[in-house]
């Protein structure tokens, strides 16, 4: 249902790592070759770096992907399983819309101030959290919904 977003996000992902090398590139380049580091360099690249991080995150939720301790779970009987695996898909959405909720007045608060090196408003890179949070709780939705519309 969400192939499209993904596609999009993936996109946004494969673009911030590139950026990201090609920037970390130059900044080897400049400091070593000709003792000059440029702060658009580190700054960026730390932006791009958590925005990067983000949107695996929100791919991997897709996917299923993210870090379950099975080793218990396995043991369990399949109706309990069914049902544990159900609590912590929903405390993992719980979690989601909270961080959008918190990253949404996270963003508006950091609008009025300037990142030091590119003058940028911090909100540009703190929305990350919002949008990236959002993405992965419609991702655990559509999961929740294909799998459990089946029982």
């Amino acid at each position: 249902m969400f192939t499209w977003l993904e596609k999009i996000i993936k996109h946004i992902g494969v673009a911030c790592v590139a950026l990201l090398f090609i920037l970390m590139s130059v900044q080897v380049v400049l400091r070593y070759g000709f003792a000059y580091s440029h702060f658009f360099t580190e700054e960026m690249g730390r932006y791009l770096l958590v925005w990067a991080t983000l949107a695996g995150m929100a791919i991997e939720t897709r996917r299923q992907g993210h870090i379950r301790v099975m080793f218990l779970v396995d043991h369990l009987p399949a109706a309990l399983r069914r049902a544990w695996l159900l609590f912590v898909d929903i405390i993992i959405l719980a979690l989601f819309v909270l961080l959008v909720y918190t990253g949404v007045g996270s963003t508006i608060f950091n609008h009025g101030q300037e990142s030091p090196g590119m003058q940028l408003p911090l909100s540009i890179p703190f929305s990350a959290i919002p949008v990236f949070f959002a993405i992965a709780a419609l991702f655990m939705l559509e999961g929740l919904w294909q799998r459990y519309k089946k029982h």
